[in-house]
């Protein structure tokens, strides 16, 4: 792996992948399979190989680094869309008081939001309906993202009153806003400037399972992908 003293690639996290792209030192060229932030000591490790003959970098060379863009885009717009689904959640009637925002994975090829809680006598299709109806108004209607570092008290304020448990009191996470005026939540990932640039969303499906209801969706330059 190479360790860079400013990392410009992002790495994988929240269930969203990592950048992939090169580090280039004049004709030493090293690919980026992945991208991985150190669990224990916060090191952002580049993970590829060296092109075949080359050789490899010196302690304190400078590289360049080229990230994919048309990939760095699309896992930003993949993300926000999980971000936007928990507002036209609470926008349909299921606030996090009532669907708690959970976990996401936020791939090219497969994408969904877990909410904690389950709703008896659920309607799934029309929910599918409802969401994908308002999904398509929050996204017409656009609207600038925030993102930033927050105090601790600050950011549980900016996030519905409490923080996770894995962040630390005390310590400035970074809080993104998918809209204003909307329900914030601790994210390291990358995100689009404006709703707008979501484009086409579709549910696909929803999955009421041991307490955990799962929404899945795609966008438009998702695998699979269909408009409806």
């Amino acid at each position: 792996a190479v360790v860079l003293d400013r990392p410009v690639a992002s790495p994988a996290g929240g269930g969203q992948p990592s950048d992939t792209g090169s580090l280039v030192a004049g004709d030493v060229v090293f690919s980026i399979e992945s991208v991985i932030a150190g669990k224990d000591d916060g090191v952002v490790r580049h993970v590829g190989a060296f092109e075949e003959g080359a050789k490899t970098f010196e302690v304190g060379a400078e590289v360049t680094v080229k990230v994919d863009q048309d990939a760095r885009v699309l896992h930003a717009r993949v993300h926000s869309a999980g971000h936007l689904l928990d507002v036209a959640m609470a926008n349909v009637g299921y606030p996090s008081s009532v669907l708690a925002p959970a976990k996401g994975l936020h791939q090219p090829d497969q994408a969904y939001v877990e909410y904690d809680g389950k709703v008896e006598g659920l309607d799934k299709d029309l929910l599918i309906r409802s969401l994908n109806d308002e999904m398509s108004k929050l996204v017409g209607a656009g609207g600038k993202t925030c993102s930033k570092l927050m105090p601790y008290d600050e950011a549980s304020k900016a996030c519905g009153g409490s923080l996770p448990p894995y962040i630390e009191p005390g310590s400035s996470p970074r809080v993104v806003v998918i809209l204003p005026d909307t329900e914030g939540c601790p994210c390291g990932g990358t995100h689009v400037e404006d709703v707008a640039d979501v484009g086409a969303f579709t549910v696909t499906g929803v999955r009421v399972k041991k307490g955990v209801t799962r929404v899945s969706y795609t966008i438009e330059g998702m695998k699979g992908h269909e408009r409806k």
